[in-house]
């Protein structure tokens, strides 16, 4: 199954972009929101929607424009737009539509990504780098509204020093327990060359789901400069929803039936 929920942080300069770019889930019906909960309800409680919600996708499709410019005294361009297809529970083909710039930043950066997101696919793998208590510890760090919605908002710590995990905030939305903002840096530079990485990632709602709707990094290389890269998401066509169970009641269910597949 895909785990829904999960940042790769690359290991040359790039955080959360070799995501499952596209499987991070909200239904738009879900649970009743309850005015106070802790950081493990919270977290509870997204784990288990998105364990429901993977069940419900089966496929889909979008177009990806990959940026990157290095200010300084390195400076380079350059532009990828990217078809991407998904189908469950864990496949996903890339094709390249159109592609400009430097050719080291299209080969090394863009290409280089597409390939771990898809070595990222394999269920082996998504465990080491899931948003789940196994791998974080999380603290309620607020709790508000805006005129229309309502979020929790969480600190993320890793508890190892590993490569494809990020310290930072998530933004989680109190109607579908749904990842909607998240913000922070990898846990391990991955280089010496790459002391600060800080990146930001945005959802939008569409239909059943939240999806992304951009990345956004900025990493300090020494010497050389700094280096932003964006991108963005666009044209999603998904197919009709599968057949699921239920949606897990958030306002009676105990904890143990809320983590499905997470408890011993």
């Amino acid at each position: 199954m895909v785990r829904v929920v999960g940042f790769v942080v690359s290991r040359w300069m790039l955080p959360v972009f070799a995501l499952l770019g596209g499987c991070a889930l909200a239904a738009g019906q879900a649970a009743v929101p309850p005015t106070s909960l802790t950081a493990d309800q919270v977290m509870a409680r997204v784990e288990a929607m998105n364990e429901w919600r993977a069940a419900k996708l089966q496929s889909y499709s979008s177009v990806r424009t990959y940026r990157l410019v290095m200010h300084g005294l390195l400076s380079r361009k350059a532009e990828m737009v990217v078809r991407a297809d998904y189908r469950a529970p864990n496949t996903k083909e890339f094709t390249v539509i159109s592609e400009s710039g430097s050719t080291v930043v299209r080969e090394r950066v863009f290409r280089r990504l597409l390939q771990e997101e898809l070595d990222a696919m394999a269920p082996r793998k998504q465990k080491h780098f899931a948003l789940t208590e196994e791998n974080y510890r999380f603290k309620l760090v607020k709790h508000y509204r805006t005129d229309s919605d309502e979020f929790y908002v969480l600190k993320a710590e890793p508890k190892t020093k590993n490569k494809l995990l990020f310290a930072g905030r998530i933004w989680v939305d109190t109607a579908d327990f749904a990842v909607t903002k998240v913000d922070g840096q990898p846990a391990v530079n991955p280089s010496w060359w790459t002391p600060r990485t800080n990146f930001s990632r945005i959802y939008e709602h569409i239909g059943e789901f939240w999806l992304p709707e951009s990345n956004r990094s900025v990493t300090r290389v020494r010497i050389f400069g700094t280096a932003v890269m964006t991108i963005t998401y666009r044209d999603y066509q998904i197919a009709p929803s599968a057949p699921a169970t239920a949606t897990p009641d958030m306002a009676s269910a105990p904890r143990a039936a809320l983590t499905p597949g997470l408890n011993p």
